[in-house]
């Protein structure tokens, strides 16, 4: 940048909790604004980024991404990132820090204006340091005092919960919440532990109550629809709260690393609290028992669940989580064929549920050919060829830096080798034999001998020349279909980089039962690879009409 030129300041601002105030955002910019304006700098232009009601607990924040990815773009349009404190970049202390060298490294100064905090001054990385342990201390105190209210809520009566269906939260004087029950959910919930007795399997139940319009329980925030799925009513049929018996802490929330999703991990039962509810009891101790040894039956002849994460996460199958049924948006699974020959495509909330109509089918193989074919020749255009070399030059030349540095500090030691061998040998010779200088100049002599035969090898794999690259890139790409199938869970986290969302519309014309297909590659940076693919469910396609 030119110097002739004021500094150019972008804004991160964020807030954690839907019961804080939205107008923490604004006051995070106007300071953060006041700072820059201050200095003599400008307000690069679209460069407020923001995230609300989001922990900073993790890194994968939309607004916080959208700034990194400016951030080390080749025209950064910002030269400067201010920030209220550093505990709106992160409350880990292990992202912070590496979020302050990452940016630091693309040559942005990060200012923490409350904190007085200059990346660009050398006690930063002491300041990041003290402040991002106090942030992380503060996260972990707060889980503690919260657990410690939660407790002492239910060792007074009060519901110490969120929402449960078959009930309705009723606040209380002085604080605090109790529960009673919801006439017309409750029969519902009769209902549903009714028809389990009566041999009804799970998926029958959530079809039924889907296809009479019963009202499900509310859905989080992150569903795209309140319909019914079979394992909220395992759950619920699991639920002892239904026969009185109220049971806290049976287990704790954790963040996966480097997201903002937690999971369930049970507690020791030493750590439960248990309460008697007579006036909470919805289900009659017969009905219940019976449920349960049903489900124990179940459990016996087709074995039991191992866990409820996001099935497209967990999936073994390539493209679970990126395919979409183009009648509810919902993730196409594997509803047929698991531990048969041919497994098939479906929608899940057909299938499952009963809640869409989009009853078709696509054999796994010719869907994942398909589209993984689509993806080859798009990057085998020589536009795709050429990203791809120039990245692995960038790799290479990145590497060859490394081992540069590397030569030079063992050069510097080989010297001080030599120089200690030397002052150890005229020691030796003033002075005669003595087993301790004879034990330290073996030691220096053997590490002398392995520095010398490390930089004797050859720097195999830097002296490539362009063609040769490139053919080995031609090699690669022309095997990604192999290459993909080696390794299904590197595969996914590969293709989640390059593949946004691919949507599969059912369609019939002629008779002829098939999915149209439109999805998006991207490959280059902002340059996508568009189309659509034409693909008869069972067997067969037309020719696909993807295009770069």
């Amino acid at each position: 940048m030119d110097n002739s030129q004021p500094m150019r300041y972008a804004i991160y601002a964020r807030y954690s909790s839907d019961l804080q105030r939205q107008s923490s955002i604004e006051d995070q910019i106007r300071k953060c604004d006041e700072h820059g304006k201050a200095q003599g700098w400008v307000a690069a232009k679209d460069c407020i980024y923001t995230d609300e009601a989001i922990s900073g607990v993790s890194t994968q924040r939309p607004g916080l991404q959208r700034m990194l990815a400016a951030a080390i773009a080749a025209n950064y349009p910002f030269d400067v990132i201010l920030v209220d404190d550093t505990s709106r970049i992160s409350r880990s202390l292990s992202d912070a820090v590496q979020l302050f060298e990452k940016l630091r490294f693309a040559g942005l100064r990060v200012i923490a204006v409350a904190q007085g905090i200059d990346t660009k001054s050398e006690q930063a990385d002491v300041l990041v340091t003290v402040h991002g342990l106090v942030d992380s201390l503060y996260v972990k105190e707060l889980a503690k005092k919260t657990h410690r209210g939660l407790e002492g809520a239910f060792l007074r009566g009060f519901h110490a919960g969120g929402r449960c269906f078959g009930y309705r939260n009723v606040p209380v004087d002085g604080g605090g919440v109790r529960l009673k029950i919801e006439d017309s959910e409750a029969a519902v919930v009769r209902r549903i532990f009714e028809m389990s007795a009566s041999g009804m399997s799970l998926k029958a139940i959530a079809t039924a109550l889907n296809g009479e319009k019963i009202c499900p329980p509310r859905p989080r925030a992150t569903a795209k629809h309140a319909t019914w799925a079979p394992t909220a009513i395992r759950e619920m049929l699991r639920r002892s709260l239904y026969v009185g018996r109220v049971i806290w802490n049976r287990s704790r929330f954790i963040k996966v690393p480097g997201t903002n999703k937690r999971v369930a991990r049970p507690r020791p039962s030493s750590e439960w609290r248990t309460s008697d509810r007579p006036d909470l009891r919805i289900v009659s101790d017969e009905l219940w028992q019976a449920v349960q040894l049903r489900q124990t039956r179940m459990h016996q002849l087709y074995g039991g669940n191992h866990g409820l994460l996001n099935r497209s996460a967990s999936s073994g199958h390539l493209l679970t989580g990126f395919v979409k049924c183009g009648l509810c948006g919902e993730n196409l699974v594997i509803v047929t064929g698991r531990k048969r020959r041919h497994a098939m495509y479906g929608c899940p909330q057909h299938w499952y549920r009963g809640a869409c109509t989009n009853g078709l089918r696509i054999r796994q193989a010719e869907l994942e050919s398909q589209l993984l074919s689509e993806l080859q020749k798009a990057l085998l255009e020589p536009s795709a060829i050429g990203h791809v070399l120039d990245q692995f030059k960038h790799q290479l030349d990145s590497a060859q830096m490394d081992v540069s540095q590397e030569k030079e500090r063992t050069h510097v030691r080989k010297k001080e080798l030599d120089d200690e061998l030397t002052r150890l040998t005229a020691a030796v010779a003033e002075s005669g034999h003595s087993a301790t200088l004879l034990h330290a100049i073996a030691d220096r002599e053997r590490e002398l001998t392995e520095i010398e035969t490390s930089l004797r090898q050859e720097d195999d794999g830097f002296g490539k020349s362009s063609e040769e690259l490139q053919q080995f890139a031609l090699k690669r790409l022309s095997s990604l279909p192999d290459l993909l199938s080696c390794d299904v869970p590197r595969a996914r986290a590969e293709l989640a980089k390059h593949v946004a969302q691919i949507t599969m519309h059912p369609a019939e014309q002629n008779g002829d039962r098939h999915y149209t297909c439109q999805g998006a590659w991207n490959l280059l940076g902002n340059q996508n690879c568009r189309g659509d693919v034409r693909m008869v469910a069972g067997g067969g396609f037309e020719p696909p009409t993807f295009g770069l």
